[in-house]
C-alpha cells in the first residue's frame, strides 16, 4: 500500500510539473506576444514618419519635374506630374494625421532631389514607385497589422494602391517618349482628395479605394 501511495504521489507530482511548465511556457508566449505588439506599435510610428518624409519629398519633387517637363515641351507629362504631386501631398497629410494621433513628432524635412531630363526623371520615378508599392508599403503594412493600428493600415493602404497606379502612368509616359507618340497621353487627370487615388480621362461615380464621391475629385487639365 505504501509503495502504491508513493507511486501515485510521484505520478501526480510529475503531472503537476508538466502543467506548471506548460503554464510558464504559455505565460512566456503571452509576454512575447505583448512585447511584439508594443514593439510593432513603436515601429509603425517610425515607419509612418519615414513614409511621411517620402511623400513630402515626392510632392516637391514631382512639382519640380512638372516644370521641367513643361520646359521640354511635354505638356501632358507635366500635367501628369501635377496630378501625382497632389496625390503624394494627400498621402503625406494622411500619414501626418496618423503620427499626430499617436502623439509622436511629425518630421520637419527639406526635400532633397535632383532634376534631370524628363526621360531620366520618369525612369527613376518608375523604380521609386515600384519599390514603394511592392516593398516599402507592404512591409510597413505588415508591421501596422501586428500593432493593430487600423488608421495606419488605412493610410498605408491608400498610398500603396495609388503608387501602383502612378507607376503605370509613368511607364506609359516614358513609353510615349521613346516611341514619339506623346499625343496618346491623357489630357485630364482626377485625384481623390481623401486617398490620392488617381484617374485618367474620366472618373468613376466614386473612388475605388475610399468610396469618395467622384464629384469631389480634384481635376487637372
Amino acid at each position: 500500500m505504501k509503495k502504491l501511495l508513493i507511486a501515485h504521489y510521484l505520478f501526480f507530482a510529475s503531472v503537476s510539473c508538466l502543467v506548471m511548465t506548460s503554464c510558464e511556457n504559455k505565460n512566456k508566449e503571452i509576454k512575447m506576444t505583448t512585447k511584439q505588439h508594443i514593439d510593432a506599435g513603436s515601429k509603425t510610428i517610425e515607419n509612418m514618419q519615414t513614409a511621411y518624409k517620402g511623400e513630402r519629398t515626392a510632392n516637391a519633387k514631382y512639382e519640380a519635374f512638372s516644370k521641367k517637363a513643361e520646359a521640354e515641351g511635354y505638356h501632358n507629362i507635366a500635367l501628369l506630374y501635377n496630378a501625382v504631386s497632389a496625390a503624394e501631398n494627400i498621402h503625406s497629410i494622411n500619414h501626418k494625421t496618423v503620427i499626430e494621433d499617436a502623439g509622436a513628432t511629425v518630421p520637419v524635412i527639406t526635400p532633397e532631389y535632383k532634376v534631370k531630363t524628363t526621360k531620366e526623371n520618369l525612369h527613376d520615378d518608375i523604380n521609386d514607385e515600384d519599390y514603394e508599392a511592392k516593398t516599402m508599403y507592404p512591409d510597413f503594412l505588415k508591421t501596422a497589422e501586428m500593432a493593430d493600428n487600423q488608421i495606419a493600415q488605412l493610410s498605408l493602404t491608400y498610398a500603396m494602391k495609388t503608387e501602383q497606379k502612378h507607376k503605370v502612368f509613368f511607364e506609359q509616359a516614358l513609353g510615349d517618349i521613346n516611341s514619339n507618340t506623346l499625343k496618346s497621353l491623357p489630357s485630364k487627370y482626377f485625384v481623390c482628395p481623401v486617398c490620392g487615388n488617381t484617374y485618367a480621362t474620366s472618373p468613376p461615380k466614386h473612388c475605388d479605394f475610399s468610396l469618395t464621391d467622384g464629384n469631389k475629385f480634384i481635376i487637372f487639365q
